[in-house]
């Protein structure tokens, strides 16, 4: 009993380690201090609640649902309005879809809001899932500010394209 117990402890642990790597949970963000040249749009409605509020969740639901279905062409994003660490309370987002321009016929009740050129952020990115990609993301831009003594204004873009790398872009004080 004790045997079987351990062999399948330890083919578990190996099948979740193999999971956790190719999803890029050993990787770290890569972070680097620009000036941004390019706005970002984002199209979506804003929220300001639990973050484990059911109508938080809707609006995430929502997006994905309508670059699924091709109403609204983007990636998935997030413009955040607070810290990460208070939006496991509490958020302050605009929920939606990272968008290449403002040309776009938007559903009932979709804005878009600009995440404008111009600011100065520090651009965390990195080549895992979206089920990792978050914590590493925040994570890099916590360790890469604190090295460096740089204070965060508390905005920050996230985007989560269907391919290529997640990326973070946290506003500068």
């Amino acid at each position: 009993m004790n045997r079987i117990f351990l062999v399948l402890s330890l083919v578990l642990g190996i099948g979740f380690t193999v999971a956790y790597w190719k999803m890029g949970g050993f990787k770290a963000a890569t972070v680097t201090q620009e000036t941004l040249a390019q706005p970002y749009f984002v199209a979506g409605q804003y929220y300001e609640g639990p973050a484990d509020d059911e109508a938080f969740g809707d609006l995430t639901r929502k997006a994905y649902e309508l670059r699924r279905t091709g109403q609204v062409r983007g990636d998935f994003g997030n413009i955040f309005y607070n810290s990460p660490e208070d939006t496991r309370t509490a958020a302050k987002a605009f929920v939606g879809l990272v968008v290449a321009d403002t040309t776009q016929k938007l559903p009932s009740g979709y804005k878009y809001r600009v995440f404008p050129a111009g600011q100065r952020v520090l651009h965390a990115h990195i080549d895992a899932g979206y089920m990792v990609a978050p914590d590493k993301l925040y994570g890099g831009i916590k360790d890469y500010a604190k090295e460096r003594k740089i204070t965060l204004q508390d905005v920050y873009l996230e985007r989560f394209p269907e391919k290529g790398e997640p990326e973070v872009l946290a506003v500068l004080k």
